[in-house]
């Protein structure tokens, strides 16, 4: 018997299986750490529900015995890994005693479990694949379709009939890019290959402010957003990042003042990190050495762009487009560790 059992999961929605997991972790062991992935997500259609929804979601399942759970939301981190595992660890620590027998549960389907491999100190317990493969990608198409929902528990049903009822803005809003991404990626059906896209971002400092816009169509309608857009045939990748800032923003600032005040460029390649297909962007730091915030306008695809001071990014991570709260922060942590 062991003392804890650690179950990741995004949960999007918690489906039968997932149920069936919880319960074989709690027959193994005195209490299951449920860490709750995708914390302060915007939604999306990949991420539909906030952390706090998919814990009460957990809760109301009566198979489920809460008394013996700790659902514990966790944050994502594409960008920086070292620090996922760190928190994961330091998380599990916070729930049990220093000599506890750990184990941690889940199953490989795919190259998205490489993280179960990173816990060695801790009893991996492989679970099968439950109920023919299930996937939560699947109930969602069915709720955005309106499509009878299988694989889940009866509570889960009557939560999300309730959710509905409660949030109709918000499904409606998911169901328009649900199916926003469903004619895009008509579009390349019939390529032999799967495309790949390429696409440049503008990260814009001056006096401690950073400029973002606010997206004006699907994906991520209004969700916050680094300036940026798709490559074009006959340009480079900094004349990209340079004519999109400058479309999208309408910044007070010549091509010139923009080329030199380029200071770092990263690539973020993660590859779900668009619902669209596969996109990797490159990003750019404009570090504009002003006093004052030039003038911008929100113009192209931008519905607005303002200046934020920098403080105030971390308080709503949860109204960030895709990635781009981590690209922000991964990109600063460089910058900022190279002074």
């Amino acid at each position: 018997m062991l003392d804890a059992i650690v179950y990741i999961g995004r949960f999007q929605p918690v489906t039968l299986a997932h149920i069936e997991i919880i319960k074989k972790a709690l027959d193994l062991a005195e209490k299951a750490i449920v860490l709750v992935g995708s914390a302060k997500n915007a939604r999306s259609i990949r991420d539909p529900w906030t952390v706090q929804e998919r814990i009460e979601m957990m809760k109301t399942v009566k198979a489920i015995d809460a008394s013996k759970v700790c659902f514990v939301p966790l944050q994502d981190s594409n960008y920086e890994f070292s620090w996922w595992l760190s928190k994961t660890h330091e998380i599990v620590k916070s729930h049990t005693e220093a000599h506890d027998k750990i184990g941690i549960i889940g199953y490989k389907k795919d190259e998205s479990a490489y993280y179960l491999d990173y816990f060695p100190e801790w009893e991996f317990i492989e679970t099968p694949s439950l109920y023919e493969g299930l996937s939560a990608v699947d109930i969602r198409e069915n709720l955005f379709c309106g499509r009878d929902l299988d694989g889940i528990a009866d509570e889960v049903r009557v939560w999300l009939d309730n959710w509905i009822k409660n949030n109709n803005d918000a499904y409606e809003n998911l169901k328009e890019e649900f199916f926003y991404i469903k004619e895009y990626k008509k579009m390349w059906e019939k390529a032999p290959f799967a495309p790949v896209f390429v696409t440049g971002d503008a990260l814009v400092l001056c006096s401690k402010n950073i400029l973002l816009i606010q997206r004006k169509n699907s994906p991520g309608k209004n969700l916050y957003a680094l300036p940026g857009g798709f490559l074009e045939q006959r340009e480079s990748l900094e004349d990209c990042a340079v004519r999109e800032l400058q479309e999208e923003t309408e910044i007070d600032a010549d091509i010139a003042t923009l080329r030199n005040s380029i200071v770092l460029t990263k690539t973020f390649d993660a590859p779900f990190r668009d619902m669209r297909g596969r996109m990797i962007t490159h990003a750019y730091i404009f570090d504009l050495q002003s006093k004052d915030l030039p003038k911008v306008r929100g113009a192209d695809d931008a519905g607005k762009a303002f200046w934020l001071p920098l403080t105030e990014i971390d308080n709503l991570q949860d109204k960030f487009f895709g990635d781009h709260y981590r690209i922000i922060k991964n990109m600063l942590k460089t910058l900022n560790s190279g002074k």
